[in-house]
């Protein structure tokens, strides 16, 4: 088992309940590769504690410079990826992946695919999000590698505040030592779904989960371990059809499935309309009151911001944490 991830707060009784599993992913070996890429120029580098309330679940920011490291690949063999910025270049160093695979997860990373300036077209004609153009400018969705790891991710998350639905995920992590080290930093990664499994209900139970988000869970790890998520065609296929598809795995409803197609599959497209800050958010800013039905809230992001959901999610989550989420 990898370094453990330390996280505090955890009781003896918890402890006694964890169950340590074996045959975890190896921290990578070898000498590290590295390289550059040059980010479009609507790019930001994230700030730990500015932009990333919404994101940073797996990102590091270590205290000695200005760069993020983070997990990425598949569950089971994944590797680690430092990033850092510079005049015209973002440095990336890679443990366990070549120049090019590393280049082209710093491009899935943070987005760079996306054509930006066409969501900011956007906003400077729509009163709610006019100015986060210029405010957040160049602030991309940071991705997680599988739509797997978004759907645990989300699953952790469901009705919990940032900093609790963290806490658990560090728990659940240091459970299993789903942590590598390289270069003095520890990096989390997301446990494999044998891990999971490995753990079963009661060792997830012991790090702070419901018994239905174990269940839920365990069944998610079931079915990547069994043939995994379709993740081009979720990425790609009508909305509708990728929400529908995700809807149908145990505990994951539609908020759960529009969170991962966002995350893990890197849709554009998808506007968040029933998660209880972004309703806030719409209400404090005169959009649509809370009272009204979600589909209000859905109508209003695809009547301003058609195939560019995703980002309206993002800007307007910002923009109501920086104004210090006020109430309408």
């Amino acid at each position: 088992m990898g370094p453990r991830l330390l996280v505090g707060a955890t009781s003896p009784a918890e402890e006694a309940n964890v169950i340590a599993v074996k045959d975890a992913p190896a921290t990578p070996r070898g000498a590290p590769a590295r390289t550059w890429v040059t980010p479009p120029r609507l790019s930001s580098f994230p700030q730990e504690q500015a932009q990333l309330e919404y994101s940073s679940r797996s990102l590091v920011f270590p205290s000695d410079g200005p760069r993020l490291f983070r997990a990425w690949g598949p569950a089971e063999r994944p590797f680690v990826l430092a990033v850092a910025p510079g005049r015209s270049r973002w440095s990336v160093t890679a443990w366990g992946a070549g120049p090019s695979r590393a280049r082209a997860a710093v491009r899935e990373m943070f987005s760079f695919d996306h054509p930006l300036a066409a969501f900011y077209e956007r906003t400077r004609k729509e009163p709610v999000l006019r100015g986060t153009d210029r405010r957040f400018r160049g602030l991309r969705i940071p991705r997680d590698a599988t739509v797997y790891e978004a759907l645990v991710h989300a699953v952790i998350g469901q009705q919990l505040s940032v900093i609790a639905a963290r806490t658990i995920q560090r728990r659940l992590f240091d459970a299993v030592g789903a942590v590598f080290e390289v270069d003095g930093v520890q990096v989390p990664r997301v446990p494999t779904p044998s891990e999971l499994l490995g753990l079963g209900a009661d060792g997830l139970r012991a790090v702070g989960l419901s018994r239905a988000k174990s269940t839920s869970i365990l069944n998610l790890a079931r079915r990547e371990a069994a043939r995994g998520f379709p993740a081009r065609r979720l990425a790609t296929a009508p909305v509708g059809w990728a929400v529908e598809r995700l809807d149908r795995e145990p505990g994951v409803g539609r908020w759960t499935a529009e969170n991962a197609l966002l995350r893990g599959a890197g849709r554009c497209d998808v506007f968040l309309a029933g998660d209880l800050g972004l309703r806030g958010a719409l209400a404090a800013y005169g959009a649509v009151p809370k009272d009204r039905p979600e589909d209000e809230a859905r109508a209003w992001g695809e009547a301003n911001y058609p195939g560019w959901g995703s980002y309206a999610t993002l800007y307007l989550w910002r923009r109501w944490v920086e104004d210090g989420a006020p109430s309408d």
